[in-house]
């Protein structure tokens, strides 16, 4: 699997130069890539996932692009997904967006708020599997790949 993540990764490298900044916005911000859904970047998009506003002074173009095609494979501080079971068998997944004494708040895919009380919850563990979704790569096409990432890079 490493190994085929590697290869993949290696060939869309190969098409990151000369990605176009204002094309990789529209994407960020439109109805194809989503990512604002999820994330802010120049102080537009949600807050389930990590700000990303300076993201392009940390991380290089590769580290951006395995985080585009391989979310799960590592994780931003504070924002590990979260399995919570519940003693009645249900099985919740996300973000945990706040904790209180009582219940545990967590935040879905669906970017849906879940309240679990803690009397409730049998297991809470860190899951392997980012909420963000597989396969952007699938969905965009080699040069809107560069676009975005060109986009994530100028954020400083």
């Amino acid at each position: 699997d490493t190994m085929r993540q590697r290869a993949r990764l290696e060939s869309l490298e190969a098409a990151l130069a000369g990605g176009d900044i204002q094309r990789g916005n529209t994407l960020f911000f439109g109805a194809k890539a989503i990512c604002s859904t999820c994330h802010t970047a120049q102080s537009r998009g949600g807050k389930i996932g990590p700000d990303l506003s300076r993201i392009g002074a940390i991380r290089s173009p590769r580290d951006l692009l395995e985080a585009i095609v391989y979310p799960s494979t590592s994780f931003a501080r504070g924002f590990e997904p979260y399995v919570i079971t519940t003693a009645d068998g249900r099985v919740h997944t996300g973000i945990i967006g706040r904790e209180a004494a009582d219940a545990v708040f967590l935040y879905d895919s669906k970017r849906e708020e879940a309240r679990i009380p803690r009397a409730e919850i049998e297991e809470l563990r860190q899951a392997e599997l980012s909420i963000m979704p597989d396969g952007l790569d699938g969905q965009l096409k080699p040069e809107e790949l560069a676009d975005l990432v060109a986009f994530l890079r100028s954020l400083q």
